[in-house]
């Protein structure tokens, strides 16, 4: 049965407490322990502690190793009992929310209680890339149907004031294939062109997408389409933005194009599978410079033109987290002094994947609640029927799914967040540690 708690301690609560035996733990930003500060070292604990541990500590070579045999062997690890019984505790129970319902809605609640905004869902099922040139047409594909269906089936998961993570390539084989042929005929084509040489394609998907976001605006749910591999982009590209001209008809209030824009900002996704080596930055170094100097213009720059955003910084990098958490915040507190009632940026949200950069996500939880208590600033945290939504939060991006399509998605995060692994096995070390100590001077 699948543990209905984000803490890898059963009845414990994740708490943002500083005062730690470990040193290490200090800048932790957060420790697993018992309400009553007592932890019993029972066998179920150890059992489910250590499976967490087991995926996080491995050394770099072992993790590729057993990442090439994941991909390459997902369906007989799925078949097998022993083997899925023990993915399933390593990596699916502390990477994923779930699969049924139940087990949905009670890690929700979860995550809920211990202090985050809310999460981003996402189905976790995703389409690999390929050169068959037998693949059929995504109009009427039966798995681009599924993954609509997949999408409408998140969006009702997720409550008001909760994101969707909508990734595109998830829609299957013959779709992926078709965003692949869109995005490299924009090459030699202007996306105009290459939209009337797959206008018929490219008008079933736009549709199809539309059928999501309807739901979602029903909802009251915001859509967060990923952006992916620039060998897709293009085509994301031309079906998000088809969605805009009904949006601008609605913004004549703002000036020109002035609508409220949504930014996701993501840094280090597809490094190791872009073909497009020329759109890297040449070290990680230039890469967080660019990041931190994009959200420093976002939210400081003086502005000609004015206009409006939403925000949402998707990062692991703790440095970058404090920089936007405590611009933002202050300069709030001068728009609120001088009077400015409509900020330029409507809000600032912050979002981590479940079971990755858990001490960063409980930092901000921490922000939040002092700034929940700051006259200043409070209202910043506070949301209401009409504005679901709060100015400043912190989401945990989470995946649902099957025990086949989570792994393979964790894997690619896995290849993708490195840092954010290494960060993760620091802190399981320090938890570990932290727990020795304790059990030892109580015995």
């Amino acid at each position: 049965m699948q543990s209905t708690n984000s803490s890898p301690w059963p009845n414990t609560a994740l708490s943002t407490k500083t005062q730690f035996d470990t040193p290490d733990l200090q800048t932790a930003g957060c420790v697993f322990s018992r309400a009553d500060e007592t932890i019993q070292a029972d066998a179920t604990s150890h059992t489910n502690y250590y499976a967490f541990l087991s995926a996080t500590v491995l050394p770099a070579k072992l993790l590729a190793l057993l990442i090439r045999m994941t991909k390459k062997h997902v369906g007989i690890i799925e078949s097998i009992g022993p083997l899925r019984w023990t993915f399933k505790k390593m990596l699916y129970d502390n990477f994923c929310i779930g699969f049924r319902k139940d087990e949905i809605l009670a890690k929700t609640q979860e995550l809920r209680r211990i202090g985050f905004t809310g999460i981003v869902l996402a189905n976790a099922r995703e389409a690999q890339p390929t050169a068959d040139a037998n693949v059929g047409s995504v109009i009427g594909d039966a798995q681009c149907e599924e993954w609509v269906e997949n999408n409408l089936e998140s969006v009702q998961q997720a409550d008001p004031g909760d994101y969707v993570g909508l990734r595109f390539t998830g829609a299957g084989t013959a779709a992926a294939k078709f965003l692949a042929d869109f995005s490299a005929a924009c090459k030699s084509h202007s996306p105009e062109e290459a939209s009337k040489i797959y206008s018929a394609e490219m008008e079933h998907y736009v549709a199809q997408v539309k059928r999501v976001c309807a739901a979602a605006e029903e909802r009251r749910v915001r859509v967060l389409i990923d952006a992916e591999s620039s060998m897709y982009q293009r085509a994301i590209d031309c079906a998000a933005l088809s969605n805009m001209d009904k949006v601008k008809l609605h913004l004549n209030h703002s000036i020109k194009h002035g609508y409220v824009l949504g930014i996701k900002m993501v840094r280090g996704a597809y490094l190791h599978t872009e073909l497009d080596k020329q759109s890297l930055h040449v070290s990680k170094q230039q890469t967080d410079e660019a990041y931190d100097a994009t959200v420093q213009f976002l939210l400081q720059e003086a502005k000609a033109v004015p206009w409006k955003a939403d925000i949402m910084l998707a990062t692991h990098n703790a440095q970058s987290v404090r920089k936007a958490f405590d611009l933002y915040t202050s300069t709030q507190v001068v728009s609120n002094h001088s009077g400015n009632r409509e900020p330029q940026i409507r809000g600032v949200t912050f979002s981590q994947l479940m079971g990755m950069a858990d001490e960063v996500s409980m930092d901000l939880v921490n922000k939040i609640g002092i700034a929940k208590k700051e006259k200043s600033i409070r209202h910043l945290t506070e949301a209401d029927s009409i504005n679901v939504y709060p100015r400043l939060g912190v989401y945990k991006y989470t995946a649902w799914g099957s025990l086949r399509d989570c792994l393979l998605y964790i894997l690619r995060r896995a290849e993708e967040n490195k840092d954010a692994v290494a960060r993760t096995q620091d802190t399981a070390f320090a938890v570990m540690r932290e727990l020795q100590s304790r059990v030892l001077r109580r015995s």
